[in-house]
């Protein structure tokens, strides 16, 4: 494992007393805002965590209430967020007193490139997605004006995929480090979150754009399961296309390159592209006869 190079910690959380105010470095200021909001989300309702310098490097993290939890408890919440915090890419050592947050870790660092590279993946289907935002999330356009049903169906929608808020709690803060294999981690990991970022918008557009036709089909004919019929179809359209380009391009060829990811923008645009937005017609010589199931109806 290998992680920034720091001095020995303290055996003890110890806060040094001054007379003045004690300036904080900004890098260390942003550091700890970050962890603040990791740990706050984290911990539970009513309990207030700590976070503060830990000279000579690091932070120290603790619970910061008049009451504070059993100490089984409070090794639980520890140990829960370390990992949360090590799956930024500092390096964590928790016990039931404190929590201390380290220098950069490699072995983090390469787990956070394999969770953003695994959510890319899973971030590429837009299936699971539609079924939800026609839905509506269980309401009905009958409770309220549409713009707060589709408000309420796309903030759902986004605590569901859970990397917007995760990508929230690091955003605006700069992330460097001396070493020169740290600092290519640390590039390769903020190319992925903005990846990342860009597909998780898109998933939001999608859920937008499918609740606000389901509300604008109900207001035609008064029918919602009409209308989540109707729009879910379309919506499977751009699903197809995308899937049938995806897997014409990927194809062997001569340069051996492979299409990339393909975005919302994409896959409307392909699902008007004739060949492809629509499935093919089978030819009359080729029909099934009366009796038999054809090989199209098998795979359905």
């Amino acid at each position: 494992m290998s992680i920034e190079p720091r001095a020995k910690v303290a055996p003890e959380r110890v806060l040094p007393v001054w007379e003045g105010p004690v300036p904080v470095a900004p890098e260390t200021a942003a550091q700890q805002r970050v962890v603040q909001r990791i740990c706050a989300r984290v911990a539970p309702e009513g309990v207030e965590i700590g976070v503060g310098e830990l000279p000579p490097g690091g932070l120290q993290v603790w619970i910061d209430t008049p009451s504070p939890p059993a100490e089984q408890e409070g090794w639980v919440l520890y140990h829960r967020m370390a990992r949360e915090v090590s799956l930024v890419g500092w390096h964590c050592e928790a016990d039931k007193d404190r929590l201390l947050v380290l220098g950069w870790s490699a072995a983090c660092l390469h787990n956070r490139v394999r969770l953003l590279q695994s959510g890319l993946r899973r971030l590429a289907g837009f299936e699971h997605t539609a079924q939800r935002a026609v839905q509506l999330e269980g309401q009905s356009p009958d409770d309220g004006p549409a713009s707060q049903i589709v408000a309420a169906t796309c903030a759902s929608i986004e605590r569901r995929l859970r990397w917007p808020e995760r990508l929230a709690e690091v955003e605006g803060f700069e992330r460097s480090s001396g070493l020169p294999h740290l600092q290519l981690l640390l590039a390769q990991v903020i190319g992925l979150e903005s990846k990342v970022a860009a597909a998780c918008q898109e998933h939001l557009v999608m859920a937008r754009v499918l609740a606000r036709a389901v509300c604008e089909q109900y207001a035609r004919h008064a029918d919602l399961r009409r209308a989540q019929r109707e729009v879910l179809a379309e919506s499977r359209r751009w699903v197809h296309a995308s899937s049938l380009i995806r897997g014409s391009a990927t194809r062997p060829s001569s340069t051996g390159g492979g299409r990339p990811h393909m975005g919302l923008a994409e896959r409307r645009i392909a699902a008007s592209v004739i060949n492809h937005g629509a499935p093919r017609a089978t030819p009359a010589a080729a029909a099934p006869r009366a009796g038999h199931t054809g090989y199209e109806e098998d795979t359905r």
